[in-house]
């Protein structure tokens, strides 16, 4: 087989002697070496090649030359040249052959990837991954977190919806904002770079001031601490819980009224103080809005009931004292006095005993302020029943009572210790004990 190498050497040689003419030309001319270099004839090298001349032998002198010389000549020359570092042909290695031959036809040399010959690999593959590279358009990559759920996240003015976010923007400066109702709001700006992985973690701070102005809650906070104003005029100041009133507060109302104490959605509820618009002030206890529990209620007119409440009435014990001097200790119904209690009025009379509806009822005693007493069983304030009745001065009258008056028989004793016998249908008629003769009855108070 022949060894084309020098032959490939020699074409590498006589192309660039040529590229070299033609800049040379471009650029001048006129050149009389160049224009000598032109004219000389072209090198046969078809004994070199096998192949035959395909031009005319008149236009084209042959040069005959010696198989043996030109191998010789090619070899001498590869001696030089690789004796010459600073020359650009280095020798002709299977290497540099390759090189040679890739420069001299592309479609000779392998692809330095594939190892095929770049005619096996499609041209619009390599271009579309060319055009791949140069067009594909910067990117960073921005991450958005949250410590809150159901937030909202504005970009630059543009809404992306809610955390957890990944996206990828092109390179610049970017504005992030993370809302949510019932939370102060949060921002920050931040540069984005080509290829940058930001991460940013919005932190938001609930929000618990509360306000209630023209209808409106603003900011969207219903829970918390806070002011009410309504139209009316209602005025609250305190805690809140999804709109109502909640927790420790005061409320005034238009009429006048005002509450200062516990809530519980929306309602009095626990502890407080009511001061009501005709001058009345209840502090104690309350439940759904009504006295409940241990309280007391201060009238306008200077009267304290004090004592266990149920739905905003005196039930229980409890007591009721006046500016005149009335007081009462002892059992409500409905705020009015009821089973057993002690009265003392401001005229010094006292009473022990039952009561229904805030008068004498049962047994009882009750003592007046000069001294008489009576003993016995009352009926709706009256003596009725069974009694005694006892005078200041030792008398007393013993018997039945009807409707505060002694009714049918009774015992009537004197200061002096006598003892008789009379009917209340028979006026001023006495009978002495164990005795039927009839006598005048001895004066006596209450018969």
């Amino acid at each position: 087989m022949v060894d084309l190498r020098p032959l490939l050497l020699i074409n590498a040689l006589a192309f660039m002697l040529l590229l070299t003419a033609g800049f040379a030309h471009i650029k001048n001319p006129d050149a009389p070496e160049l224009a000598a270099f032109a004219a000389l004839p072209a090198l046969d090298l078809s004994p070199l090649t096998g192949e035959a001349e395909t031009q005319p032998a008149q236009s084209t002198p042959s040069i005959e030359v010696e198989e043996d010389e030109v191998f010789a000549d090619v070899q001498d020359t590869a001696t030089e040249v690789s004796a010459t570092p600073a020359s650009p042909f280095a020798p002709a290695t299977d290497a540099t052959a390759e090189t040679m031959t890739a420069a001299l036809d592309p479609a000779l040399s392998t692809s330095p990837v594939t190892g095929t010959a770049p005619s096996q690999v499609p041209a619009t593959d390599l271009q579309k991954a060319d055009l791949q590279q140069v067009t594909a358009p910067p990117v960073g990559t921005l991450t958005v977190r949250s410590n809150v759920h159901d937030d909202r996240v504005r970009i630059n003015g543009q809404d992306y919806g809610s955390t957890r976010l990944n996206l990828e923007l092109a390179p610049g400066k970017y504005v992030i904002e993370v809302t949510k109702p019932g939370y102060k709001g949060w921002s920050q700006t931040v540069d984005l770079a080509r290829d940058d992985q930001l991460i940013v973690h919005a932190t938001l701070e609930e929000l618990t001031q509360v306000e209630f102005r023209n209808g409106t809650w603003r900011h969207g906070v219903v829970t918390g601490q806070g002011t009410y104003r309504a139209a009316d005029g209602t005025f609250y100041e305190g805690g809140f819980l999804d709109k109502q009133f909640h927790g420790n507060g005061k409320l005034q109302r238009p009429d006048g009224a005002r509450y200062e104490g516990e809530w519980v959605n929306g309602k009095k509820e626990g502890y407080g103080t009511l001061k009501l618009p005709d001058g009345d002030t209840y502090t104690g206890y309350f439940q759904r809005d009504l006295f409940n529990g241990e309280g007391t209620l201060t009238k306008s007119n200077g009267d304290i009931y004090t004592g266990h409440w149920v739905d905003g009435k005196l039930n229980g014990e409890g007591s009721l004292t006046t500016p005149q001097g009335l007081m009462y200790v002892g059992t409500f119904v409905d705020n009015e006095f009821g089973g057993t209690g002690e009265i003392t009025y401001p005229d010094g009379t006292h009473y022990t005993g039952g009561f229904s509806k805030s008068l004498f009822h049962g047994n009882g005693v009750l003592t007046y302020r000069d001294g008489k007493k009576y003993i016995g069983q009352f009926i709706e304030g009256q003596y009725h029943g069974k009694g005694e009745l006892l005078n200041p001065n030792g008398s007393k009258i013993s018997g039945t009572f009807k409707f505060g008056k002694p009714y049918g028989q009774a015992t009537l004793t004197t200061p002096a210790g006598e003892v008789f016998t009379a009917r209340s249908s028979e006026p001023g008629v006495c009978y002495r004990l164990k005795s039927y003769r009839a006598t005048q009855c001895p004066p006596m108070e209450g018969w």
